[in-house]
Formats: structure tokens, sequence, C-alpha cells
């Protein structure tokens, strides 16, 4: 059963991937442009650490000691996120003079993607949890 969960997640985000990638890098070179950020390195960044996060919740609901703090623990595991994601690309965010509003966009869109199929899961696994008890 978990390993059907782990599959779906990770369909899921590899669809959201290749599809979020290949819209948004078409939509970039349709308007021509220029980032000088790489999408791709984004998109797969924020996949990868959100599909973490769901398999290491979806293992950790069985856990009684540790299941009823899951909320505040996705809640650290967020800004983990934000502050993981700086760390990854600190040159393009923060040694770049001035971003441009398309480069601004360009960061949060894949974040918010991935944020809501992460939550989406999260929420699932919660209730699972809730139900549980």
């Amino acid at each position: 059963m978990m390993t059907k969960k782990i599959l779906v997640y990770m369909l899921a985000f590899g669809i959201l991937f290749f599809l979020g990638d290949f819209i948004h890098n078409y939509y970039i070179e349709s308007q021509e442009i220029a980032l000088g950020l790489s999408l791709r390195n984004m998109y797969a960044f924020h996949a990868f650490f959100s599909l973490q996060i769901c398999i290491i919740f979806a293992l950790l609901v069985n856990n009684k000691k540790i299941s009823p703090q899951l909320g505040f623990i996705y809640l650290a595991s967020f800004v983990l996120k934000i502050i993981a994601f700086c760390a990854v690309f600190y040159d393009p965010i923060v040694t770049a003079e001035k971003l441009s509003n398309a480069q601004r966009i360009a960061l949060l869109i894949p974040m918010f993607i991935f944020l809501i199929q992460e939550v989406y899961f999260i929420i699932k696994i919660l209730n699972k949890n809730h139900s549980l008890k």
C-alpha cells in the first residue's frame, strides 16, 4: 500500500515537473524574455523537495509519537525548503543587482505550483492521520 502511494507521488510530481517546465519555458521563449535563471533547475528542485516531504510524511503518519506533531513539522519543513532554495540558488537571487519582474515571477511560479500539489498530498496524509485516531 505504501509503495503505491509513493508511486502516485512520484508520478504526480514527475508530470507536474515536465508539464510546468515545458509550458513555462515555452512561454518565456515565445515572449523572448531573458531570465538568466535555469527554470529547469528550479522546477527540479521543487519537484524533488516536495516529493521527499510527501514521502517522509507518508512514512511518519504511522508513528504514534510523531503523528500528532505532523502539522508543525510540515511548517518547519516549508521554512527549510525556502532556506534550501535560497542556498541552492544564491547566485541568481542574491548576487543579482536587481531582479526584473519577469525573474521574480519566474522564481515564484514553480514554488507555488509545487506548493499546491504538496499541500494537497499533505492534507490527505494529515486527514488520514486524524481519521486513524
